[in-house]
């Protein structure tokens, strides 16, 4: 089997020339700003920081652009559950890469196809949960107050690792 990245060339005094092309490496469209997606669980408290703030906002904005997303769907508690928080910012995420310059004309409806399941698995995850539903006048207190905490738990956690004493217990959201 031959490789294509390598040509041989006869030479004129009856020998064989060999010569590798250079690799070419593609990069990815907008390679300067794609960014991975997030992953909740394995946030260290300046990521958590930057982020929190970024996935209330866009929740937010969600509930506004879909207004089925009720409580039933999305509580108003939804960042005290870790398994609310990665689905929804799953779904952040999968908005962002859908909607790239790069991406094809189907990702939109390739997003609503997950905006879909998505939403259902919440309305289920959010039915088990049993939570109190409705508007809460203090919310916006309130995930302060829990955000600060889970950046502090963050904090304790990474200190501790970085102290080599023993992190056997998983971080909560």
């Amino acid at each position: 089997m031959s490789d294509p990245r390598v040509t041989v060339s006869p030479q004129a005094d009856g020998t064989r020339r060999i010569r590798e092309r250079p690799r070419v490496v593609r990069e990815k469209p907008n390679g300067d700003d794609a960014k991975p997606p997030v992953h909740w669980p394995s946030l260290g408290p300046f990521d958590a920081q930057r982020e929190w703030p970024q996935l209330a906002e866009w929740v937010e904005t969600l509930r506004q652009r879909y207004r089925g997303l009720d409580s039933y769907v999305v509580p108003v508690c939804w960042y005290e559950h870790e398994s609310l928080v990665v689905a929804l910012q799953a779904l952040k995420d999968h908005e962002r890469v859908a909607y790239e310059k790069s991406s094809p004309g189907s990702s939109g409806t390739d997003w609503h196809r997950a905006f879909r399941d998505i939403t259902s698995m919440l309305r289920q995850f959010t039915a088990d949960l049993r939570c109190g539903h409705g508007l809460d006048c203090a919310e916006a207190k309130r995930f302060d107050r829990f955000k600060e905490d889970d950046i502090s738990r963050r904090r304790r956690r990474a200190a501790t690792v970085a102290l080599g004493q023993s992190d056997d217990s998983a971080l909560p959201i």
